[in-house]
């Protein structure tokens, strides 16, 4: 992912979301995505954590005028001997071996888990493990705790798939109705199947008429409309739609259909994504047909959202529980 960010502001704190990249693992098995771990999060053995201590190898290195070593790795490599007894991939991969035979075991674990059994979680999470930082985001959630959002947005900013869209679901439950569009048009942009389909429910333009300062709504949607492919050009031409800017709102919801979702690489387009574009398509493109031969922009929305029944955050809360009872009773 690149730099980009946008801000979340949610009772006096602000969590710092990436965006603009894929996030990662939307097409990989399981077991892959539960064994992810930021490198520069690893608190080594002396307890500086991986990334400030490759940072600072690499100063001293750059410092040196006549360095004695090959590159900027090598260097790396003869302090990590030096101070770990181990070459700097060796060491980060023996850590990394150790977080996650203790922590995978308790994500996958079908028992409630004990005090220490958490608290191993707790440091898993502490150590840059990303599926950890999901789960007491995600269980934190459950609870209404309002901590869970920054430990989701670590996991978010880390390339989890589900995270900000975790942190939708709890600020809408909050009332936060802004923060909680931002955090859904993250995550679709971001890759997510659920928050994308969730895009398009009529719920979403419901929560827009209930922010009062309408100006921060257009400023959040003119952020993200303004980068590539982003889901938010349709509920920017639906917000103009209804303040009664029908020509530019028609002109914005015609160009959304460009190009109604970014195109991933080639080699992950697959019937899913296909699937829908068409349905998408489809949706808007039969709401535009409406609005012209006459309906009224409400009445086309509602019927044409009644006949494809979009996904609701309440629809996504009850997949939890009824995937999670599968799990432990398997």
């Amino acid at each position: 992912m690149n730099k980009q960010t946008t801000s979340v502001s949610y009772n006096d704190a602000t969590y710092h979301l990436r965006i603009g990249g894929w996030l990662q693992h939307l097409h990989s098995d399981l077991s892959e995505a539960l064994m992810e771990i930021a490198t520069e999060d690893i608190r080594l053995p002396n307890g500086q954590k991986a990334g400030d201590y490759k940072a600072k190898k690499k100063e001293e290195y750059d410092a040196q005028p006549d360095s004695s070593y090959s590159s900027a790795k090598k260097y790396l490599n003869v302090c990590s001997q030096r101070d770990f007894r181990l070459d700097w991939d060796m060491l980060i991969g023996v850590i990394k071996q150790e977080i996650n035979g203790t922590c995978v075991p308790l994500l996958l674990a079908k028992h409630k888990l004990s005090g220490p059994e958490r608290y191993e979680i707790l440091r898993a999470a502490s150590n840059g493990h990303v599926g950890a930082m999901f789960w007491i985001g995600a269980r934190l959630r459950a609870k209404k705790d309002d901590n869970c959002l920054l430990w989701l947005s670590m996991a978010h900013n880390q390339g989890h798939v589900g995270a900000c869209y975790e942190m939708a679901v709890h600020l809408k439950s909050k009332g936060n109705h802004n923060e909680a569009l931002r955090c859904l048009i993250v995550s679709a942009d971001g890759g997510f199947d659920i928050a994308y389909m969730s895009i398009f429910n009529i719920d979403n333009l419901i929560t827009m008429f209930k922010i009062k300062k309408v100006n921060l709504l257009e400023n959040m949607l003119d952020e993200f409309a303004a980068t590539h492919s982003s889901s938010a050009r349709y509920l920017k031409g639906m917000l103009m739609l209804f303040q009664g800017k029908k020509t530019e709102a028609l002109a914005v919801l015609e160009d959304f259909l460009k190009s109604p979702k970014r195109q991933p690489p080639k080699s992950s387009i697959d019937k899913v994504y296909e699937k829908q574009i068409k349905v998408v398509g489809s949706f808007v493109g039969g709401i535009l047909a409406d609005i012209a031969s006459g309906m009224q922009p409400l009445g086309a929305i509602h019927a044409r959202c009644e006949q494809v029944g979009f996904i609701k955050f309440e629809d996504y809360d009850e997949l939890v529980i009824a995937v999670e009872s599968i799990r432990l009773s398997a």
